[in-house]
Order: structure tokens, then sequence, then C-alpha cells
């Protein structure tokens, strides 16, 4: 529309506001109801442009969410990924150092199981009369006995 158009339907307009459609000349009614139904078909015209409008907006989002669920469903498995193998490193070394640790505690174990037992075998064999193991006139008396055995 141009600009002698738009000051024409404005005067028309304001003609028809001020003193009524009946005061509008044949030519002013023709331009009159032309500019209507220009108008209306300017409307219907926008008005089926705004559904494919919306259409191809919606077509748009629904290819953007599926790519967004793609990259998010990749770094989910990245992420998976990558605590698996966290925890597996994890787990590898714990498993080492727990295995250096019962060495450890074994070893340690046996050698007080070793002191235990040889400090076992001196009281049994100063309890025991066995003259081989004893210097000559050595002997062992009930109280002794008794108060060697409770230990």
């Amino acid at each position: 529309m141009s600009n002698n158009d738009r000051d024409e339907a404005a005067r028309i307009r304001a003609q028809i506001k001020n003193l009524g459609e009946q005061s509008l000349s044949e030519l002013d009614r023709w331009r009159w109801h032309k500019l209507r139904d220009d108008e209306a078909e300017a409307r219907t015209h926008r008005r089926q442009a705004e559904p494919d409008a919306v259409s191809q907006l919606r077509a748009e989002m629904q290819r953007e969410l599926g790519a967004l669920r793609e990259e998010m469903h990749a770094l989910h498995e990245a992420a998976l990924e990558a605590v698996g193998e966290a925890l597996g490193d994890f787990s590898d070394k714990a498993l080492s150092l727990t295995d250096k640790m019962v060495g450890e505690v074994r070893s340690m174990l046996t050698t007080e199981i070793a002191r235990k037992h040889g400090e076992l075998m001196g009281r049994i064999d100063a309890m025991l009369p066995d003259h081989r193991s004893r210097p000559r006139g050595f002997e062992i008396s009930k109280i002794s006995v008794r108060t060697d055995a409770h230990w």
C-alpha cells in the first residue's frame, strides 16, 4: 500500500467516523469497500500464515529437542563409562592395598604366634621333670608349679 493509498484510507475512515458512511460519495464508498475487503483478505492471509509459521517453529523445536536428547544420551553414556573406569581403578587399588595389608598382618601374626609358642614351650619345659633339658639338682616344687601355671 502506497502513501497515497494510506492517506486516502485515513481520510475515508475519518469521514466515516465523523459523518457516517452515508456521507461518502460513490467512489469513496467503492474505495471503502475495497479497503475493507483488502484488509479482510490480509487478515485471512495472516491467519493462514500463522499456523504455517507455528507449524514450522514446532517442527524446528522438535528437531532441536531430538538433537538435545541425543546429545544428553551421549553425555550420559560417556559419564557412565568414566564412572565405570574410575570404579574399576579404585577397586584394583583397594584390592592390592588389601592384599598388602593382609600379608603384613599375616607376617605379624606368624611372628607373634612363633614368639608365644616359644614362650609356652619354655614354660612347659620348666614345668616338666625332664632331666635332659635341666641342670643337675634342679627340682620343681608344687608351689612353683602352681605359681607358674597361673599366668
